[in-house]
């Protein structure tokens, strides 16, 4: 008894295709940011006073961890155009459920950014204040800084997350 063609050529596939491996890239999702100070509209922000903490994080998805190459923070201050790049470890991330997570403290003084974990800073040129007109003052917007993560995957594809956080002195 003859076998129709057709379960041949299907027997032929499933052997060619069980051959194979198909690599695909992992996609780097859903970037998060914020900070331990909040404006009264949700917007996260960078508080610059001196007896006040700081802390920034930031998240993304990404399914597999071994498909991550390299983790670059990007800080720009978005009034002086200065930009600085730190590479960093993905052991310095918590990874779970798919997501990794970086927490930093920052603290601020001489015009700079430093964060205390790795030894940089960022110089931000401030606007000048409004008139303080109360007591105590109101909190004032003395700068900008752009945070962009930049994630590369294994198989050379970037994905990139960026947030622009107001920088305020006098906070309460």
């Amino acid at each position: 008894m003859r076998k129709p063609l057709w379960l041949l050529l299907f027997g032929v596939l499933a052997l060619a295709l069980s051959s194979c491996i198909i690599i695909t890239d992992l996609p780097v999702s859903n970037f998060r940011f914020d900070s331990n100070w909040r404006r009264s509209d949700g917007a996260f922000v960078f508080c610059t006073n001196p007896d006040r903490e700081t802390y920034m994080r930031y998240s993304f998805r990404a399914p597999d961890p071994n498909r991550i190459l390299s983790i670059t923070e990007i800080y720009k201050g978005k009034i002086s155009g200065r930009e600085l790049r730190i590479n960093r470890q993905k052991s310095n991330l918590t990874y779970a459920s798919g997501r990794y997570t970086f927490v930093g403290r920052l603290t601020f003084g001489g015009g700079g950014v430093p964060q205390s974990l790795q030894p940089f800073s960022i110089v931000v040129v401030p606007d000048m204040p409004p008139p303080v007109n109360t007591n105590p003052p109101d909190p004032s917007k003395n700068g900008e800084t752009e945070v962009t993560v930049e994630v590369v995957s294994t198989a050379g594809v970037t994905y990139r997350g960026t947030y622009t956080y107001d920088t305020y002195a006098n906070c309460p």
